[in-house]
């Protein structure tokens, strides 16, 4: 089905799970879930607290982490990322690259129909993907090699790219690979009303814009159902409100994004599975110095970076719950070095040499603010660069701003936190000019040259080019990570979850009732 020449289908990624849950304040024993088969086989509603919601429910404009099982649940995508992140069958049921990983051909399913009645066949494949390229989405560059699709017959799509890409079938499944029908493709309809072939359709009379989106069973739907007739995601952006929420049974289950936050929810006698998945940390957008000059400068950069207590704050903050680094490669990658998780180190003295030496004494800036992390992590961060005389100011996302805003380049630094993939599709996804997370498409010759030695070498090249890009990411700080955190993703006793590897949430499949 899928050959073993791409370098992406050949690597098996697993995630990291940690042998031990956080110990809650009462010092009683974690309560980390298990994985059963036990339970009943339906259930009639499942709750997901959620921090965020979609703007538009158009797969053009779809984003990941956070936001995937909600359309997840509407659309189906070519192909399926199982927990453990390896692909198998969907709307596709093969797809095999050729002409060295510069075309795939497609094989698809012929007993698929959208909500609306309209068949899903090639012609569907093509809609949505030239589509998907066009509409400038938030991750459009994870299908920008593709140049032409076509459609031999009403099972068939050829997807030819404009320069070979290793990753696109994890891009197929996920936001390029969300299948809407073609009838409201680029409609205005679709951007309040989805049309898909997915498991769920919404329910659009008990859904309401920044509070609840419902959706219910597609009784139609091509594939083996999922347990539950109704799953409901209530927009939840504040912390102690999903907190809360769980703790009364409000949701069945909701992320937590503070440390102290999962220890409450331990405490109360609620499940998790712990895991790391994403790196978090300062990302130096403009490294050109387009809207901050100051910046273009990597002593500017490497200064800021010296300036953060990072282990105080892994401590203070995350109680300790994770694993400092200076890298954004995951461990179990070719490009990832675990001698350069400690490249970084506190160093507020040096960190003031170099800001001298850049003429950058009176550095000024001004640093976003989202509530969907700890408070405490940007008082400790704005004062360590206080410390060193930057002048830092607050702006204060509203819910929902962060990532639009990040990703039109509003700002030139902020703090994120994003999973971690395998090496080519984080490169796609953080480092090439048209990433997403690149919103400055910055670039430099050594660097384009590295990327195509990943994208089109022989596998020993590939290696040698990721590790070569890591090393240039930490020497020029691209970015300032500051650690790889355990995920806190808790449910109640009533549902069975299982992490999804590479991103922030479970996946709408990954849930199961237990009966309890």
């Amino acid at each position: 089905m899928m050959s073993t020449k791409s370098r992406v289908l050949s690597t098996v990624v697993t995630a990291v799970v940690a042998s031990l849950a956080f110990t809650a304040c009462s010092g009683s024993t974690p309560q980390e879930s298990t994985t059963t088969q036990a339970g009943p086989e339906t259930a009639p509603l499942l709750r997901i607290g959620s921090l965020q919601e979609p703007t538009s429910y158009d797969p053009a404009q779809a984003n990941e982490g956070h936001q995937a099982p909600i359309y997840q649940a509407v659309y189906d995508t070519l192909i399926k990322r199982e927990p453990d992140g390896t692909l198998s069958p969907m709307l596709a049921t093969s797809w095999e690259p050729s002409d060295g990983n510069k075309a795939y051909t497609l094989k698809l399913r012929n007993d698929v129909k959208f909500t609306d009645g309209t068949a899903f066949d090639s012609a569907a494949v093509k809609a949505n993907l030239e589509h998907f390229t066009k509409a400038n989405g938030p991750l459009a560059g994870t299908a920008r090699s593709v140049q032409t699709v076509e459609t031999p017959d009403a099972t068939t799509a050829v997807i030819r790219l404009s320069e070979p890409d290793p990753g696109l079938p994890y891009s197929l499944a996920n936001a390029a690979g969300l299948m809407a029908s073609p009838k409201v493709i680029g409609t205005d309809a679709i951007k309040t009303k989805p049309v898909g072939s997915g498991p769920y359709t919404l329910d659009s009379a008990n859904t309401v814009a920044g509070s609840k989106i419902t959706y219910v069973r597609n009784a139609d739907y091509w594939g083996d159902k999922l347990p539950y007739d109704k799953v409901e995601f209530q927009i939840l952006t504040d912390e102690t409100a999903r907190l809360n929420a769980l703790k009364s049974g409000q949701v069945d289950a909701a992320t937590l994004s503070r440390a102290a936050t999962a220890v409450e929810a331990e405490g109360a006698g609620l499940l998790h599975k712990p895991f790391e998945v994403n790196w978090e940390g300062i990302f130096f957008f403009d490294r050109d110095g387009t809207k901050l000059p100051q910046l273009k400068d990597v002593r500017v950069r490497e200064a800021l970076t010296l300036a953060i207590d990072r282990e105080a704050l892994l401590q203070a903050v995350h109680l300790g719950k994770g694993t400092l680094t200076s890298q954004t490669f995951r461990p179990g990658t070719a490009g990832y070095d675990q001698a350069l998780d400690g490249k970084y180190t506190y160093d507020p003295d040096r960190a003031r040499e170099l800001l001298k030496e850049a003429g950058a004494e009176n550095l000024t800036f001004t640093f976003p603010i989202t509530q969907v992390f700890d408070p405490s992590i940007y008082d400790s961060i704005i004062q360590n660069w206080q410390d060193i005389g930057v002048t830092v100011n607050r702006h204060q996302w509203g819910p929902g701003q962060a990532i639009p805003s990040m990703q039109r380049g509003e700002f030139p630094i902020s703090y994120m936190a994003l999973s971690q993939r395998d090496d080519w599709r984080h490169i796609l996804f953080q480092l090439a000019p048209n990433a997403p997370w690149n919103p400055f498409k910055v670039t430099t010759p050594e660097l384009s040259a590295l990327f195509t030695k990943a994208q089109t070498g022989a596998e020993a090249e590939q290696k040698d080019a990721d590790k070569a890009v890591n090393e240039y990411m930490v020497d020029n700080y691209w970015f300032s990570p500051l650690y790889r955190l355990e995920s806190h993703f808790y449910h109640n006793a009533s549902v069975e979850v299982e992490p999804q590897t590479e991103q922030a949430v479970p996946s709408i499949y990954n849930y199961r009732p237990t009966g309890k």
